[in-house]
Formats: C-alpha cells, sequence, structure tokens
C-alpha cells in the first residue's frame, strides 16, 4: 500500500489517527510494536505494584478480561534482576516472609536513600541462605562500613565470615520489642520494673552522655539484682530451673547487644533501626501480597521483583526545610 494513496479517515475509538486507502478504500490505524510493548509494560507493572484491580484496568482500556490476561502473559516470564550498585556506606538487611514455612525473600537497602540494593528468595532466613546472599554482594565490589539488623544469628554468623571488619549495628525496636514481650507491661517484680524501665529509655538515646549513663544504670542493676536472678526452683524428683527465667533472658539480650547497640550514638549517619527495609519496603510488600492474594508462590516472587526494581530505580525524595 503506497503512502501516497493513504488519506486521514476520522479516528479510532481508541483515539488514534485512522489512514484510508483510495485504491483498495480499506482504513487501518498506524502501530508501532515498540510502543505497544511499552505501553503492555506500563500496564503491567502499574497493576501488580498497587491495589487496582484487574477489572478496573480492563474497564479503562475498554477491552476484555481475556485479552489483557493475554497482554500480560509474556511478561511472568522475565522478572526483573537486581542491579546491583558498589559503594553503598550503610547496608540494611532484613528478611520477610512470601509464604509462611515455604519461601523468604532477603532484602539489603541502602541506608542513605532507602532504596533497595539486592534481593534473592530462599527457602528459610538462617545462615547458609545469608551466606550466599552476602557472598554475591561480595563478588560484584560490594563491602559496606557498617550493617544494620536484627541480629539474626544465622545473619551475625555470616557478616563475621564474610565482612569480618564490618561493623554492625543491632536495630533498637527489635531490641525492646523482645524485651517488652519477656518482661510483659506489669512486671511483677521490682527487678523486671526497673529494667523495663531502662528498656523503655533505649529510643530515646542520641548524646554520648545519655549512652554511658544508661550502660552505668544497666550495670547498677544488674550487681543490684544479681543473687536474685541466681534464684532456683526446684521439683518434687529434685530436677532444677532458674525461677526468673525471662527476666534472665532479658538481661542476656541486653548484655549480648551492648558492644553493637550504640553505633549510631557516635555516628548520626548509621540508623538504630532496620525501618528503612523492615518498614520502607517489607510492610509494602506484605500489603501487596494482601491486594493480589491467591497469587502462587512464582507470582509473588515476581510481584515482589518488579516492585523492588521499580522502588531501586526511582531517585531518592529531596528533603524540604
Amino acid at each position: 500500500m503506497c503512502s501516497k494513496t493513504m488519506q486521514r479517515w476520522g479516528r479510532h475509538p481508541s483515539g488514534k489517527q485512522r489512514w484510508r486507502c483510495k485504491n483498495c478504500e480499506s482504513s487501518s490505524i498506524r502501530s508501532r510494536k515498540d510502543n505497544r510493548h511499552k505501553k503492555r509494560l506500563s500496564l503491567f507493572v502499574r497493576w501488580l505494584t498497587s491495589k487496582a484491580a484487574l477489572d478496573d484496568l480492563v474497564t479503562q482500556e475498554g477491552i476484555t478480561l481475556r485479552t489483557m490476561t493475554r497482554w500480560f502473559t509474556p511478561f511472568w516470564d522475565h522478572p526483573p534482576q537486581p542491579d546491583i550498585q558498589i559503594g553503598v556506606r550503610v547496608l540494611v538487611l532484613d528478611g520477610t516472609s512470601v509464604m509462611k514455612r515455604v519461601c523468604m525473600l532477603l532484602i539489603g537497602g541502602d541506608a542513605d536513600n532507602g532504596r533497595p540494593v539486592s534481593w534473592m528468595d530462599c527457602p528459610r532466613e538462617c545462615y547458609d541462605s545469608w551466606v550466599v546472599f552476602l557472598r554475591d554482594l561480595s563478588w560484584r565490589g560490594m563491602i559496606p562500613e557498617v550493617v544494620v539488623c536484627d541480629a539474626q544469628r544465622g545473619l551475625l554468623k555470616a557478616i563475621r565470615e564474610i565482612w569480618p571488619q564490618v561493623k554492625v549495628q543491632r536495630c533498637l525496636i527489635h531490641i525492646v520489642r523482645q524485651a517488652c514481650t519477656w518482661l510483659t507491661r506489669n512486671p511483677k517484680t521490682k527487678a523486671g520494673r526497673e529494667l523495663l524501665a531502662l528498656v523503655k529509655e533505649l529510643p530515646r538515646l542520641q548524646t554520648k552522655r545519655q549512652k554511658r549513663r544508661w550502660v552505668r544504670n544497666f550495670w547498677r542493676w544488674y550487681r543490684r539484682h544479681e543473687a536474685f536472678l541466681k534464684e532456683r526452683s526446684y521439683s518434687p524428683s529434685g530436677k532444677w530451673w532458674y525461677t526468673h527465667r525471662r527476666l534472665r533472658g532479658t538481661r542476656s539480650l541486653l548484655k549480648n547487644a551492648l558492644p553493637d547497640l550504640f553505633r549510631f550514638v557516635t555516628d548520626p549517619s548509621i540508623p538504630k533501626t532496620s525501618n528503612h527495609v523492615e518498614g520502607g519496603l517489607n510492610a509494602r510488600l506484605k500489603e501487596l501480597f494482601r491486594c493480589h492474594r491467591g497469587f502462587s508462590l512464582q507470582r509473588k516472587l515476581i510481584l515482589a521483583a518488579w516492585y523492588l526494581a521499580l522502588r531501586q530505580g526511582q531517585k531518592p525524595t529531596l528533603n524540604v526545610y
């Protein structure tokens, strides 16, 4: 069909220009496959990473559900891969559940801009999974100065093995949450009430002076109640156990966390919580899983990959003072 025989012939219902051939009197619209692919991919990603229902998109585009499903089929086979950028100084690590007791998603985020650095799915959050994740980052040239995490045992062991020189900042929120769970809101003992008061002070610490005072108060509490914490209970058979096990557990939690608990005091650029990943990325992922409930495990992982890739490509928000 010669372009010289074409003339404008109104518009298509979609709004595009319709053309008519003077010779054969047939009419059609011009379409570009690359633009069509981009539009459908953009529609697919918008649907996956938002609360919009598929029926709403079908109504907006003026097509059938079957056609929309056919458009989206090719995109399920090619999920995006993380574009790892080296030069991250403070790395925030956390894991989130994709399917309970079946699959976990390990995520690393940049504390400076809140964007994801890398992600990987695994059967469960353990030492072996974290070693593979951190080793991949190391092979790509990423060696951060500080890692902020919830101090899961397997993660700490993997960090010491892969990055022995990296400093660790324990997440204060995880410490406070676990301690309050063990102590309860209204401890029955004087030692428990005093320790709960100390725990509640942790999120408010900001200066070196406040940190030193808190550490002194903790060790004073420890020495004052040391004999109380060693009290034992006995069964008729002679078997014994520590009477205040949850109080002892909270004591050990704080004692073991002390070396990596206050790095944010000396360096304000280090976040004291892992909220950059847990609140900024994990919470949004769980919300999307709820909106798209009924997805298979494979499709949930593809959803997570598209969302994280989209967040990875976003420019950081500028702070307005």
